[in-house]
């Protein structure tokens, strides 16, 4: 179960992109009201359906968004890497949580109250800005990927879950290596396949020299093949 721990740094704070431009005083006051928390590896964050308006930031770790269909299959969203925050769609309309969190390894969170989370956005217009960039850009993403789903093959959007894997990691040159990588499991639920085909299709890029595995090593031979790969 999570539990509760010190609280947050005013530095740890202001590395979360969403907070970068908050002066440190302010960083300082959000700190006192906020509640550290910590996930082991497996362990259930949010739960899509659940109430709750508090807005999360992570400060360590990685985690899994993702949704089950009726059927119970498991559909990825995205993977989110420290630091960055979440919850945000919940905090702003008040609406249940839309998808499932996931601790993919130990993960510290710092949660934020709605009230607080209000106030902040009322004080700062620069972050309220921010998040309306955010969301224009998830936005953009979730509809590359809708087109992905419908005209790619499942070889085309494995490749293309890499190049995004490492383009938000900065690693887009040849040689670079991206660790810990997706294990299949977490790859088929991004691109809305099985485990047997995502290791299918990362033989074949391998195969054809884009890429290699090496446990939870993804080393990406020639970016610029991959990303043709994926479709662009």
């Amino acid at each position: 179960m999570p539990t509760n721990a010190a609280l947050p740094t005013v530095a740890e704070l202001g590395g979360v992109p969403l907070l970068s431009g908050c002066d440190p005083r302010r960083l300082a006051q959000l700190a006192q009201s906020l509640r550290l928390r910590f996930f082991a590896k497996g362990e259930t964050v949010l739960a899509q359906g659940e109430a709750g308006q508090d807005l999360y930031f992570l400060l360590s770790g990685q985690l899994l968004a993702n949704r089950y269909s009726i059927d119970g299959q498991e559909v990825g969203y995205r993977r989110l890497v420290a630091p960055t925050h979440f919850g945000e769609l919940s905090a702003l309309d008040g609406a249940p949580r839309s998808i499932n969190v996931t601790a993919a390894t130990d993960a510290r969170v710092a949660t934020m109250s709605h009230a607080d989370f209000g106030a902040l956005l009322e004080a700062e217009p620069r972050l309220a800005r921010q998040l309306l960039i955010e969301l224009a850009g998830r936005v953009r993403e979730l509809s590359d990927r809708l087109f992905e789903a419908g005209t790619v093959d499942t070889r085309g959007r494995v490749a293309a879950q890499i190049v995004r894997i490492a383009v938000a990691a900065g690693a887009t040159e040849d040689g670079v290596a991206l660790f810990p990588a997706p294990t299949h499991a977490e790859l088929a639920a991004m691109v809305g396949g099985t485990r047997e085909t995502v290791t299918r299709s990362l033989s074949q890029l391998a195969d054809a020299g884009v890429l290699v595995k090496e446990g939870r090593r993804i080393v990406i031979r020639q970016f610029d093949a991959l990303m043709a790969l994926s479709g662009g």
